[in-house]
């Protein structure tokens, strides 16, 4: 009993330093959604510019990755990884490279209120898979905010807004690899450092991609600043920023709730496709909105 008594202190302060721990992961999560809103943004305004789909990811991942590596030198975190986690980075980099083709095709095929809010169908694959294969429990708070969080994708999502039904298959498809996508990675990133774990996801698509690119004779240095200042946007802020952000915020908030804090993507989206490409944003479309943001301060107080 004496045991005991000693024992309960130090228990309570190891699981408020979790929720603590948890809390920053949530902000660095919300900031990460910030962060990639901006991609479908620049990514029109790239496709504007004339530059095509595999040269502007080439240039993305390979700008991320440079910058990245810039950083681990100078803070001298550049080291290598064991083995099986190298293995496990280059295998999330191999789908988010099939993964972003997919998106960036669809970005081409649909308006990017309706790429976004059918992309972000995830956080339920999310959810459902990660109690399935990570054990990670859906209390009635977390459900209830899924639910906000959904609900306010179907409200401001219009089935006659869904524009050539290739782009919605396409949308949807890059929802479902990044729910495996999120998997896999809430377990490789714990105890990793962000911009090591970032640097290895993204240089395989930067292989790729600008493999493809100088087969294809396309990855000739853009000649305006018009078509340089999307392309950085995308490998820095949506890219670089954003991944690093959420690889420090998922192990530490879990793969679901992750899932669900990142619904504030689609608000943002909105936001900035209304305010720079002068996309209408129906009123019904604000009340959607509202329930995401809700969804959010639900999760973030679980």
């Amino acid at each position: 009993m004496h045991e005991l008594l000693h024992e309960s202190p130090a228990g309570n302060h190891a699981a408020a330093a979790l929720r603590r721990d948890a809390r920053r992961g949530d902000w660095m999560v919300l900031l990460s959604a910030v962060f990639f809103s901006t991609m479908p943004i620049f990514g029109r305004l790239a496709y504007a510019a004339g530059i095509e789909i595999v040269p502007l990811l080439a240039w993305r991942f390979l700008l991320a990755v440079v910058f990245l590596l810039g950083i681990s030198l100078l803070s001298g975190k550049l080291k290598p990884l064991r083995r099986g986690q190298a293995a496990g980075f280059l295998g999330m980099g191999a789908c988010y490279l099939v993964m972003s083709f997919v998106y960036f095709h669809a970005l081409k095929l649909s308006p990017v209120s309706t790429l976004t809010l059918l992309f972000y169908t995830y956080p339920a694959i999310v959810t459902l898979l990660a109690a399935v294969f990570l054990r990670e429990t859906i209390s009635r708070r977390k459900g209830m905010a899924l639910a906000l969080a959904l609900s306010g994708c179907l409200l401001v999502l219009r089935p006659s807004e869904l524009g050539d039904w290739r782009g919605a298959v396409l949308a949807l498809s890059a929802s479902v690899m990044y729910s495996g996508f999120l998997l896999v990675g809430t377990r490789l990133t714990r105890n990793s450092d962000p911009i090591l774990a970032t640097t290895w996801i993204l240089s395989i698509s930067a292989l790729g991609y600008v493999g493809a690119a100088l087969y294809q004779g396309a990855l000739a240095p853009p000649r305006s600043l018009a078509a340089w200042g999307p392309i950085v946007g995308i490998a820095l802020v949506a890219t670089a920023f954003s991944d690093v952000s959420f690889f420090w915020g998922l192990p530490r908030t879990g793969a679901s709730r992750a899932a669900i804090l990142s619904t504030l993507e689609p608000v943002c989206t909105l936001a900035l496709s209304a305010l720079l490409l002068q996309e209408a944003i129906p009123p019904v479309r604000f009340l959607g909105g509202t329930l995401i943001l809700f969804s959010v301060l639900l999760i973030h107080w679980d």
